[in-house]
């Protein structure tokens, strides 16, 4: 079961890069302040793929389908709220 919700999380992951770049691009900011802080001295893009990538290895090795899932749900959100950033910085 936690296989599913790992490529579920892994898609999630690949879908928060691109509407965050898409967003700084166009002018938005990071609220992670954790983040933030990084992209000023890191290039963003780097950062987040470091940061994903230690993030599926923890819950792969973790292996637990709740905690799993429950972060697929947070950022179900997180791109959910990424794009409507990114619809009201185009002006749609």
């Amino acid at each position: 079961m936690n296989t599913a919700f790992l490529f579920i999380f892994i898609a999630l992951q690949v879908l928060d890069i691109w509407t965050t770049l898409k967003a700084l691009k166009l002018g938005g900011r990071e609220v992670n302040p954790v983040l933030a802080k990084l992209f000023e001295k890191f290039d963003p893009l780097a950062t987040m793929v470091a940061v994903k990538l230690a993030g599926v290895w923890a819950l792969w090795y973790l292996d637990n389908y709740f905690i799993t899932g429950l972060l697929c749900a947070v950022y179900l959100w997180v791109v959910d709220r990424n794009l409507a950033v990114v619809k009201k910085l185009q002006g749609n």
